[in-house]
């Protein structure tokens, strides 16, 4: 079961297709490590404009109908707050390092100018835009995955994920500052473990024995067998 997880197939090759440009771009010389290291900051932006094409693909759908427009306006209001607080977070710890292109915390569009000025962000984004695109077209239009989960599920579908990831990503922070002598090992290091959080969540789908595995794991008698299926499903997604 654990081979299938990184076996390559449809369902995670967005994941494989990710590293494969990364490295070979950042061992070229044409990314530097801080673009992938903000480039995986900035994916918090990149997947929650995708989860609000989601959820409104799914309000079509769930009965929605007019409210959509509130819930998108709500959702970005409340993702986007999340992301300002990580932002600031983030920049409290990169001025630590004394890096020139961030400047005080709260400056968050200038911060965020300087960080799409870096040297090879022009590849790094495009790159993570595309396997999102990906993802969204093979992985949740074309199972029809939005007739499955409603406008409101998704509206907080991306949290548990982006958490996760980001908790990666400002490990990360601190592995630049401490060995910045090896920030190539460090970016090498990070696209690894993000690699394996995108692995695993991409191994969840529908009639797999990873789905069953953890949703016999997860059982506890009182919450319904396809609840937790469902469940799983959404934070995967």
């Amino acid at each position: 079961m654990l081979f299938s997880v990184f076996m390559p197939n449809r369902n995670n090759s967005y994941v494989w297709m990710n590293i494969v440009f990364l490295v070979s771009f950042l061992l070229m010389g044409k990314i530097t490590p801080y673009a992938i290291l903000f480039g995986y900051f900035l994916e918090t932006l990149i997947i929650g404009v995708f989860n609000v094409f989601k959820m409104v693909a799914a309000s079509r759908h769930d009965g929605s109908g007019k409210t959509i427009g509130f819930l998108v306006l709500f959702f970005m209001f409340h993702y986007g707050m999340f992301v300002a607080i990580q932002s600031v977070f983030v920049f409290v710890i990169i001025g630590i390092d004394g890096q020139t292109f961030i400047r005080e915390p709260f400056y968050i569009i200038e911060n965020y100018r300087g960080i799409l000025a870096l040297e090879g962000m022009a590849y790094v984004l495009p790159i993570l835009i595309g396997t999102q695109l990906m993802k969204f077209i093979f992985d949740f239009m074309l199972p029809k995955k939005h007739l499955e989960f409603a406008a409101y599920e998704m509206m907080y579908k991306p949290y548990v994920r982006i958490v996760i990831q980001q908790f990666a990503v400002i490990i990360a922070f601190f592995f630049f500052i401490i060995f910045s002598d090896a920030a190539r090992t460090a970016a090498l290091l990070l696209i690894f473990f993000k690699s394996l959080i995108d692995f695993s969540l991409s191994a969840i789908r529908e009639d797999t024995k990873v789905l069953d595995y953890l949703v016999e794991k997860l059982y506890d008698g009182k919450t319904s067998k396809n609840l937790l299926r469902k469940q799983l499903l959404l934070f995967s997604e």
